[in-house]
């Protein structure tokens, strides 16, 4: 469905206009250091242990997803808060057959970083063997501390640890390319840093690309939900609002499309999610979708067992479709309401692992049961 969118100084004075009394010149030699030493002390204090602006490098701040960092000057930004991408920068290369790119990412966060460094390792056994096809190499996959020493201890502390991937990509004309990728999870949320480069500035920028990292800030990105009390959470831009699950907690969305996102329990590399998505408001003949599309998911998905039907929604009505699947080894069930409100026509749908979505079950359709739409007092007295 197409989406609604959208160094601060201080002066001292120093008694240095006192008139020179004879007991000023006495006590000069004592009282002058020690104003100078307070001096010294308090600029240490209020200053920066080194100016940013003398690095080299410049800041790409983007605060809606919660990440700052500085990066040197002569890579270029082409992309900035773009779906689930926080920014993509173009970096230099020798050969212009080589892509260079920075770019940072986020996700859901896994159960635990263990679950991505399997996702490369299979990559890594899937690599392709055909002597025309590029060739890819995995030459790190390691869960790494973060050290104190070279990240700071508050960035160590806050992440605790990365997952490093390094591939090496070799073309059939045996040209080298490299990509790395570190992963971080801090707020709840998956960071992916990765890095593109050609041969000739592999080592130059993984340094760089290293002290990036060490410059990174984070912060909780920005959900677009409010709490509410009485324990709804409201999607504040576009004003409705629902219950979650116990335990579940309201996250970064993976697309610009996704208005409301929450996230569950972990199960490996799956994570419960709750997608809440909109469109302007057009007919849904409920009755028709019934009776298509248990079809057409089965067309698109052989192993989908299907049901649909059609159920109260406050003033309304919703058609309430169940999936259960398999993804990859993993038994998956979506739970989801297609509903028609004044405002717009709107899809939520949880999605859970299997075992798991037959204990929430009830509790789901409780907080399907409890969406709904808020006014305010200035569309109230317009209506």
């Amino acid at each position: 469905m197409s989406g609604f969118i959208k160094s601060r100084r201080f002066l001292l004075r120093l008694p240095l206009a006192l008139g020179p009394s004879p007991a000023w010149r006495e006590a000069r030699g004592a009282v002058l250091p020690r104003c100078l030493l307070l001096v010294a002390c308090c600029l240490t204090a209020f200053s920066p242990p080194a100016r940013a602006a003398d690095d080299g490098r410049r800041a790409v701040d983007v605060k809606r997803y919660g990440i700052t960092v500085r990066v040197p000057q002569a890579w270029r930004l082409i992309s900035w808060a773009r779906d689930n991408q926080a920014f993509a920068l173009r970096v230099p290369q020798d050969s212009k057959a080589s892509n260079g790119l920075v770019l940072c990412e986020l996700g859901i966060a896994p159960e635990n970083l263990a679950e991505y460094q399997k996702r490369e390792e299979a990559a890594a056994r899937q690599a392709p063997a055909e002597a025309a096809a590029d060739q890819r190499q995995l030459l790190e996959n390691t869960l790494q501390p973060l050290e104190a020493a070279k990240f700071g201890e508050l960035l160590a502390r806050q992440l605790g640890q990365r997952l490093l991937s390094v591939w090496q990509i070799e073309t059939p004309a045996g040209d080298r390319s490299f990509e790395v990728r570190a992963r971080v999870v801090v707020h709840g949320t998956l960071y992916t840093f990765t890095l593109n480069t050609d041969e000739a500035h592999f080592e130059a920028y993984r340094l760089d690309f290293d002290e990036m990292l060490a410059s990174a800030v984070f912060t909780p990105p920005e959900t677009g939900l409010e709490r509410l009390p009485g324990g709804l959470w409201m999607q504040r831009d576009f004003r409705f609002a629902l219950r979650l699950p116990p335990g579940w907690k309201p996250a970064f969305g993976p697309s610009d499309k996704v208005l409301f996102f929450a996230a569950g329990a972990g199960h490996g590399d799956l994570t419960d999610n709750l997608v809440v998505r909109a469109t302007v408001p057009r007919p849904m003949p409920l009755e028709e979708l019934k009776n298509s599309l248990p079809a057409e998911i089965v067309k698109r998905d052989a192993k989908a067992q299907v049901t649909c039907r059609i159920v109260p929604q406050g003033g309304t009505f919703a058609l309430e479709t169940k999936v259960q699947t398999v993804q990859g080894k993993t038994s998956v069930t979506t739970l989801e309401r297609r509903f028609r409100s004044r405002e717009r026509n709107y899809e939520v749908q949880f999605t859970c692992e299997t075992s798991e979505f037959q204990k929430l079950e009830v509790e789901l359709q409780k907080v399907l049961d409890s969406f709904t739409e808020l006014v305010d007092a200035t569309t109230r007295d317009a209506a």
